[in-house]
């Protein structure tokens, strides 16, 4: 058993419940540690450190035992606790990064480096919604900005206009996804596999961490910018392009490729 507590910039938007940062703050830095060699693990029932339905997750890759324990008895669980350091020192080495994709696609037996045409090469990511918290405990702390996600926060302006051009220029090697209710394993197969994804800024862009070096990436910033991003997408040489949310501006990018 080994009891973790894991730090964030920002702790007061960078909660552990929310996709991002459940994948870089959570399972990235305790990959990178081997927490995966314990059966169980430990966090305190916070508002800040709690995973919430990424519980489910969390176990699947992990093999191990996702426990959530209010302060008193977490303080006063018998047992090694390890401190995690924040995902901006990790991220720094990219044999770190490597680490983490390496274990990742072990655990799901996918080859990287290989192309499967079972999945499209140009995709689309809409956003829908999902409840990222069922403890009642826990909601009842949650702010009302923070029960947001998804399509109610941000999303690209006239998407079926760009979805119906893609479908009309790359047919076949074309799709659109919701994620937020597809397995993790899912996920990971669809991005390492695509050539070019268009989405909106937002908590899908973690998952550049499986892509192939050189994928396109065309993010609509939605006048929002996140500097991790942009570190994962340098790490692993991507052709991260961002654009404004416009039509014409988004066209423009997706002709130029």
């Amino acid at each position: 058993m080994i009891k973790v507590v894991n730090k964030r910039i920002r702790i007061e938007v960078s909660k552990l419940f929310h996709y991002a940062h459940f994948i870089a703050d959570c399972l990235f830095p305790e990959i990178i540690h081997d927490i995966y060699n314990y059966n169980n693990v430990c966090r305190p029932k916070t508002l800040n450190q709690t995973i919430g339905n990424f519980s489910k997750i969390y176990e699947d890759v992990m093999k191990n035992k996702n426990n959530e324990i209010i302060g008193s008895e977490f303080n006063n669980l018998n047992g090694d606790i390890m401190l995690l350091g924040r995902k901006e020192k990790y991220i720094k080495n990219i044999n770190n990064i490597n680490k983490f994709r390496n274990f990742i696609f072990a655990r799901y037996i996918i080859n990287p480096l290989t192309y499967y045409e079972s999945y499209p090469e140009i995709i689309l990511i809409k956003r829908g919604r999902v409840d990222l918290v069922d403890d009642a405990e826990i909601k009842m702390k949650m702010p009302n900005r923070l029960k947001r996600n998804g399509l109610e926060r941000r999303e690209i302006t006239e998407i079926n206009q760009i979805e119906a051009h893609l479908l009309n220029k790359y047919q076949g090697r074309f799709k659109s996804f919701y994620l937020e209710n597809m397995p993790f394993q899912q996920q990971v197969k669809i991005f390492n596999n695509a050539k070019m994804i268009v989405l909106a800024h937002g908590a899908a862009l973690i998952n550049m961490f499986f892509c192939k070096e050189g994928t396109t990436i065309i993010e609509v910033t939605c006048n929002k910018n996140w500097p991790f991003f942009d570190r994962i997408s340098n790490k692993l040489n991507l052709n991260h392009i961002k654009v404004k949310n416009e039509l014409q501006k988004i066209m423009d990018i997706i002709h130029a490729q």
